[in-house]
């Protein structure tokens, strides 16, 4: 979730963006390659899709192997170099298909609002209309899912509402 704001936030600019996950995590394209040569040589008789399902589960390497129309019950002495090359790359940058966001409605947070600049910190007051007061998501504060935003706007709401106690009327 925490990569879609970044997604979304490239879709509003018109920047291209794409999400890959990389199954083999902390290995490159060269690492894997090599690695599968190397179980290529170990072990020629097994099948790619065995192989393949002791690195993820066993749907997974299904679908891989189906996406890249490769036939899973090939040997690995027999897996060409370009097929395995192919699957090496899958398993280091397999490209998510994202269509859209789903809206507002569904947001866990939202980015945007009013700008930092525009109110003091010591009181949440607005620079702008003095005795107005703003805090949480309405400012332009957003955090990584997982409480961030809740601590904002508590917080927040804490310094605006200590500030207007002590205001004078």
């Amino acid at each position: 979730m925490n990569a879609s704001r970044h997604w979304l936030r490239a879709q509003l600019e018109r920047r291209p963006a794409l999400i890959t996950i990389n199954f083999r995590p902390g290995q490159g394209f060269d690492r894997v390659d090599a690695e599968w040569q190397r179980l290529a040589g170990d072990n020629p008789k097994a099948s790619v899709q065995s192989t393949l399902a002791s690195m993820v589960p066993a749907s997974v390497a299904a679908a891989i192997l189906e996406h890249l129309g490769s036939d899973g019950a090939v040997a690995l002495a027999h897996f060409g170099r370009d097929d395995r090359r192919r699957l090496a790359l899958a398993l280091v940058e397999w490209r998510l298909p994202v269509v859209d966001s789903r809206g507002y409605g569904f947001a866990e947070a939202t980015a945007g609002g009013v700008t930092l600049t525009e109110i003091d910190p010591a009181t949440m007051e607005s620079r702008v209309c003095p005795g107005l007061y703003f805090v949480g998501e309405i400012l332009d504060v957003d955090g990584r899912i997982g409480g961030f935003n809740f601590q904002w706007a508590w917080s927040s709401g804490f310094v605006a509402g200590r500030a207007l106690a002590i205001r004078p009327v």
